[in-house]
């Protein structure tokens, strides 16, 4: 049965208002039949990646540079960019934007950045220049369109933020999770190929997750009293993610018991690991995101006299934390892994992490040949500068930038063998297969880590990693050291 479209709809896909629009509408509609949608929602905020816009793609040595830089995204643009009068759909409240890309504009030449860096003895990394210039093309082309160069894989926390209830088309994961679980707006893990079509039209099939029935819970987990009183730290936050999603094997948990604050990055690190972790971009988190009041209402009406239930400890979270070491593990002693790039920020990092280290940097110097990186968003790059915190990581030999990710830059052709150490399990989990080594653990050992040059578990991993036999009996002779477990 064909989709039942509202008038303006109906116009745009008969060409009424733009070859553009028109264009987007065919590939939408026959998108929207083959997922047996019933109609079409319309989109208050889209999320896609920048095209690297070459003129010539089949030059012989610019294919060779698409092949090693592109995502494979940048040709869908090509002929819309050709057609008269393109614009995105923001008459109707559609605002679109970008993922980081490959480089800071403005520093396209500074060293000790991830699109130009050496690390002695190990080799180096330049991005090409013909590809900035390419990338810079897609950037101008698109604002011509009206796109809005936010270059963020959060924009729904500071940028375009939408209200519950509302659609959205984000083709990057994260983005995905945290709209529909912390906003309640609704959001498909959307095709990259979708979402250059839904900026123009502004509308997208009704499919997936902007469903009730795809959104609900599928079973409980439930953190113990001693895992809720000791999740502290971005690693930790990230590792709870994993845990539960590990429990929930794919399908949607309903979690309870939670710790009593979710600040903006905890937030951000547990559902993060929807990405990596799981098929549905969304949790419901008992107590803090506005779907899920009840489990009445997470479970939408109907739920199971007897809902399968799984418990989260702080075992399990140990053992989380020992399976992301073990994805690709890094060379050397186990209380002494030599490091040669610390990052934080992936999803970017909030300003509350920025101060983190920086004030874990204060007065301490990064180790020659070892790169401490903080990627974050334009509007909190912004704010660290102005309020001192770039300086103090700068100062201490880190760096701190916006526009760019560095699992967006071709990291598969960085020198191999390094070790990158970071909180980030999304980077590990998603980075495990392309030749260097990773460590996953807490801000503080990764500052430690910048300054030392080897990470090190700390005295409350030496704690938190016994047995829980074995911690209980050694609280008799001494009080339950109840910090972070990796610092």
């Amino acid at each position: 049965m064909p989709m039942k479209l509202t008038t303006y709809q109906q116009e745009m896909l008969d060409g009424k208002h733009g070859d553009a629009k028109k264009f987007g509408m065919d590939k939408l509609v026959d998108f929207g039949e083959a997922v047996d949608a019933k109609e079409m929602v319309d989109l208050v905020l889209v999320l896609n990646c920048c095209p690297i816009y070459s003129k010539d793609r089949q030059k012989p040595e610019t294919k060779k540079k698409l092949e090693m830089y592109d995502l494979g995204h940048g040709p869908l643009y090509d002929p819309i960019f050709a057609m008269k009068d393109a614009h995105v759909a923001d008459e109707t409240g559609t605002q679109a934007g970008n993922d980081p890309y490959l480089v800071q504009f403005d520093k396209v030449e500074e060293k000790g950045y991830p699109w130009n860096f050496e690390l002695p003895g190990k080799g180096s990394f330049k991005i090409d220049p013909e590809m900035v210039a390419d990338l810079k093309a897609g950037r101008d082309k698109l604002a011509e369109h009206g796109w809005l160069n936010w270059f963020s894989c959060q924009p729904q926390v500071n940028t375009c933020i939408p209200k519950m209830g509302e659609y959205c088309a984000s083709s990057e994961s994260s983005c995905a999770a945290y709209i529909n679980t912390i906003i309640g707006a609704r959001t498909n893990r959307e095709s990259p190929i979708n979402t250059v079509y839904a900026a123009y039209t502004g509308c997208l099939p009704k499919y997936g997750t902007h469903l009730d029935e795809n959104r609900a819970a599928k079973c409980i987990v439930e953190l113990d009293d001693e895992t809720r009183d000791n999740i502290v730290g971005a690693g930790d936050w990230a590792a709870l993610g994993a845990a539960i999603a590990e429990k929930a094997e794919n399908r949607i948990p309903a979690v309870l018991n939670l710790p009593n604050k979710l600040g903006p990055t905890a937030a951000k690190q547990i559902v993060s690991a929807c990405s990596p972790g799981m098929n549905d971009p969304i949790m419901h988190l008992m107590g803090y995101t506005p779907e899920s009041p009840t489990l009445e209402a997470a479970f939408k009406g109907k739920m199971p006299k007897n809902p399968e239930r799984f418990k989260v400890t702080m075992d399990d979270i140990v053992e989380m934390y020992r399976h992301i070491n073990a994805i690709a593990p890094a060379p050397g002693p186990e209380r002494a892994k030599p490091v040669d790039i610390v990052i934080f920020g992936c999803p970017v990092a909030t300003f509350e992490e920025v101060r983190e280290v920086a004030r874990l940097l204060k007065g301490k110097k990064v180790k020659d040949g070892v790169m401490l990186w903080v990627q974050t968003d334009t509007p909190n790059y912004h704010m660290a500068h102005h309020y001192g915190d770039a300086q103090i990581i700068e100062d201490a030999g880190g760096k701190i930038y916006h526009q760019t990710c560095m699992a967006m830059n071709p990291v598969r052709h960085y020198p191999q063998g390094i070790t990158i150490a970071t909180d980030s399990f999304k980077y590990v989990k998603l980075g495990g297969g392309f030749g260097m080594s990773w460590i996953f653990g807490n801000p503080p050992a990764l500052v430690n880590a910048a300054v030392t040059g080897v990470f090190t578990p700390s005295a409350r991993w030496d704690y938190w990693a016994k047995p829980q036999k074995e911690r209980l009996d050694s609280e008799k002779e001494r009080p339950l050291y109840s910090r972070p477990f990796v610092d």
